[in-house]
């Protein structure tokens, strides 16, 4: 008896943790100030529970940095229409996202324009201004 009260009680305060730590993406990101990021697909991973797409971008002095941005669950992205070979490595890309406060080359994605199939869809968790 004593297992399943101690089983249901870390059940009933572990699970709420787990989902706000995983759903609070303005502790993450700064969802104050999106910025345009534009550049070359170079990965896409349909994991669960978010899509990654990493994309090389030029800097402002010129280099080029692989960032990983993270998008909607796939279950959203491909309930809006959109498919494994709606985007791949080699695309342009275009979108608007939050950069992660910690510094990294990470980010949720906010709005993507190009390619144009993703135009005026919301694909990403960051939830800041709209365009």
């Amino acid at each position: 008896m004593r297992t399943i009260v101690a089983a249901t009680l870390t059940f009933v305060f572990a699970v709420p943790t787990l989902l706000m730590a995983h759903h609070n993406v303005t502790r993450i990101y700064d969802a104050e100030k999106p910025v345009p990021l534009n550049g070359i697909v170079t990965a896409v991973q349909w994991k669960s529970p978010h899509v990654f797409v990493f994309v090389d971008v030029k800097d402002q002095s010129g280099s080029v940095v692989n960032w990983k941005v993270e998008w909607l669950s796939a279950m959203i992205i491909l309930r809006d229409g959109f498919t494994r070979d709606s985007l791949h490595v080699g695309d342009a890309i275009n979108m608007t996202a939050c950069l992660a406060k910690d510094g990294s080359h990470t980010a949720a994605a906010q709005f993507v324009t190009l390619p144009s199939a993703f135009e005026n869809h919301r694909i990403g968790l960051c939830k800041a201004v709209s365009r």
